[in-house]
């Protein structure tokens, strides 16, 4: 697993993914994923199923940006202006706070 990039939460509580990391991991505009708080980490991946229970869903936006859900962000105690750092394996990404 490689470290991608830190990335700050934005106002309206998203965090962008970049262009070559979300072409490495298919994420283009519209695509649906998955976001999965396991202890002190978030996995995000590519979803074309109906998530598991204990999961949240959002979409790629236009601009690489990626909403965190608000029970998502309470959960793993995040704030607009934290950061994130963001680690990339073969087929998901790992959001952890920097």
């Amino acid at each position: 697993m490689e470290r991608y990039s830190l990335r700050t939460i934005d106002e309206l509580n998203r965090i962008v993914i970049h262009s070559e990391l979300r072409q490495k991991l298919g994420l283009e505009t519209g695509a649906k994923i998955s976001l999965q708080a396991i202890d002190t980490i978030v996995v995000m991946r590519r979803t074309e199923a109906e998530p598991k229970q204990d999961c949240y869903v959002s979409q790629v936006n236009e601009l690489g940006m990626v909403e965190l859900p608000a029970e998502l962000r309470k959960q793993m105690g995040w704030n607009v202006a934290d950061g994130i750092a963001l680690y990339s394996t073969d087929n998901l990404l790992i959001l952890k706070s920097a």
